[in-house]
């Protein structure tokens, strides 16, 4: 009897490990399983938000060229019209000195609101960027917002990567933003917008010496940090990255980064 319940107390045992190996083997199995099951959802999580964002920014795109073209053929033309109008009036009425001024004035009113109209039209599609690339857009960029009061200045390689044109509009529209800010909130005299590659990745910095913010307030701020939320939301789409090097009291250095060969941004529309 004892040499039987010896074996059967062995089998037992031996049952009950095998048991015991399969549960937690099956266990592992399970939650390796339920790790892959959750990282795949979080990656299809991941890419619906890119997906998301990109569709967002091709319809800011959209709705950009839109207004332009709005303003080109609609305001634009009409006060054109107006213009030459104003000029058939003014011959018909004749040379008196106070009503030629006053037609003279209003005329400059025109030129100027022809100036802007032009202005904020080349703002919302960046003409020079679809036709010559990043480096020219850049540089007409840095020189409409340099003037008596300001000055920027570009640093740039004599010779660039040529980059997607998705890329260059994704890099026009952060370095338009920075340049924005740094002008109109920080009120930075002097700009530096520095553009290089080291590898696969591009770079960018915008770097002033204004009065700098508070970044975490900023961003607290639906209506404030708009404009820095939205370079964000760029540079997700891209899996880019943007420091923030900004305290108040003291000049700001943003850097931007992404890889160049893997970028699909929004498409730069034609």
């Amino acid at each position: 009897m004892s040499v039987d319940t010896g074996f059967i107390i062995a089998v037992g045992t031996a049952v009950l490990l095998m048991m015991a190996v399969f549960i937690i083997v099956f266990v592992a199995y399970y939650q390796q399983k339920q790790t892959k099951q959750q990282l795949a959802f979080t990656e299809l999580q991941a890419k619906h938000r890119r997906d998301l964002m990109e569709a967002t920014l091709r319809g800011q795109e959209e709705e950009r060229r839109r207004l332009a073209e709005d303003l080109h053929d609609g305001i634009g033309t009409m006060l054109s019209v107006t213009k030459m109008t104003l000029n058939q009036l003014e011959r018909q009425v004749g040379g008196e000195v106070k009503v030629g001024y006053e037609f003279q004035k209003t005329r400059s009113m025109i030129d100027e609101t022809m100036t802007n109209v032009r202005r904020i039209s080349r703002n919302l599609v960046p003409t020079t960027l679809e036709r010559f690339g990043l480096l020219p857009a850049l540089e007409e960029l840095a020189e409409k917002a340099t003037d008596t009061d300001t000055e920027v200045q570009l640093d740039c390689p004599e010779f660039l990567p040529q980059l997607t044109p998705a890329l260059d509009l994704m890099l026009y529209r952060i370095a338009q933003e920075l340049l924005n800010n740094a002008i109109r909130h920080a009120r930075a005299r002097h700009i530096i917008i520095q553009l290089f590659n080291l590898g696969s990745e591009i770079r960018m910095s915008v770097i002033d010496d204004g009065i700098g913010f508070d970044f975490d307030a900023i961003m607290e701020n639906r209506q404030r940090g708009l404009g820095l939320r939205n370079i964000e939301s760029r540079l997700s789409v891209v899996d880019g990255h943007a420091t923030f090097d900004v305290v108040p009291g003291r000049g700001s250095r943003i850097h931007i980064q992404v890889k160049q060969f893997d970028a699909q941004p929004v498409e730069l529309l034609r």
